[in-house]
């Protein structure tokens, strides 16, 4: 299938999960899509959840002060004497101004209360309404576009079978550097060989995102990816991406001593380079692999005579 060359909108970034949802105030469907009129009852209704607990919370406090004031006007009305209409009158006065105090420090607080009140309330509607939206994404003819929505779904419903969709949109489309890309995120249980080829991809494009989790799903998976038609080199790849951190060569020392003859040069340099320049760790198999591939490739390379080991790499 031919790739699509289409342009990726970024994602809207929110601290909390749970802060892309909405809901409609008329039919009460919840969604995280950002359409401006519910897909269920059609009406311009939608309004953040957060706004909705912080009017319920307001609600509740304010509640509280009518309670207290509904207590003061009758402890007034049923006081014998001047004396307790005083004392009524001004304990409900100072009760009330205590809670006005009260109300602003404990908003907050009891807006996030409000919101776990709502989850729960409203479970059942909020995976309906995920599932509805995962509807809309998946009919969508612009492949970028379903993908940009069932981003979106992503970020709240978290399975794998939302993930394999994910993978799927993102291989009809043209990778570009200048995409906001997500590798981790989309990471299967399972061996899946379009999430291999993708980061394969990544690992020519965007080899940041490639980092601990990436590496031990393709190690995990190693012998089948080897199986597949470009295996080696989405291994190579990786194993490329490995070397831009001494965290990572060290942690997967292994894997780099495999991949390191297929590496380009200017990834094998940086590869000679940490490990050359730090002989007092256990780089284990990989520095043997290392001096022979120098002695083999590169000994006579202007770029690795710049190299000053403090030891020599090539007794082992």
């Amino acid at each position: 299938m031919k790739k699509k060359n289409i342009v990726l909108r970024p994602p809207i970034k929110t601290k909390y999960a749970y802060e892309k949802l909405r809901c409609c105030k008329n039919c009460h469907n919840y969604t995280v899509l950002m359409e401006e009129n519910c897909t269920t009852c059609g009406k311009p209704a939608l309004l953040p959840i957060q706004e909705l607990a912080l009017r319920a919370a307001k609600r509740s406090l304010s509640n509280d002060l009518l309670l207290t004031l509904l207590l003061t006007l009758i402890a007034v009305a049923f006081s014998p004497t001047f004396q307790f209409i005083a004392i009524s009158a001004v304990s409900g006065a100072a009760l009330m101004a205590l809670l006005l105090f009260v109300r602003r420090k404990a908003l907050p607080s009891r807006t996030s209360i409000e919101l776990s009140k709502m989850f729960v309330r409203d479970r059942d509607r909020i995976a309906n309404g995920l599932v509805r939206n995962l509807d809309i994404a998946a009919a969508q003819e612009n492949e970028a576009r379903s993908y940009e929505l069932m981003r979106e779904v992503a970020v709240i419903i978290r399975n794998d079978h939302i993930r394999k969709l994910q993978i799927l949109l993102l291989q009809s489309l043209v990778l570009r550097k200048d995409m906001d890309l997500e590798l981790e995120p989309l990471l299967l249980e399972d061996f899946d060989p379009e999430l291999a080829s993708y980061i394969g991809e990544l690992a020519k494009i965007k080899r940041e995102l490639i980092k601990d989790r990436t590496f031990q799903y393709v190690i995990k998976y190693e012998q089948q990816i080897t199986a597949m038609k470009d295996g080696d080199d989405i291994l190579a790849g990786v194993a490329g991406a490995a070397v831009r951190m001494k965290r990572y060569v060290l942690a997967y020392s292994g894997f780099l001593a495999r991949y390191a003859r297929k590496l380009p040069k200017d990834r094998f340099l940086r590869l000679y380079r940490i490990v050359t320049e730090n002989p007092d760790l256990n780089w284990g198999a990989l520095q043997a692999e290392t001096a022979r591939i120098y002695e083999e490739k590169y000994q006579w390379d202007a770029d690795f005579q710049q190299i000053k080991p403090r030891s020599n790499i090539h007794d082992v």
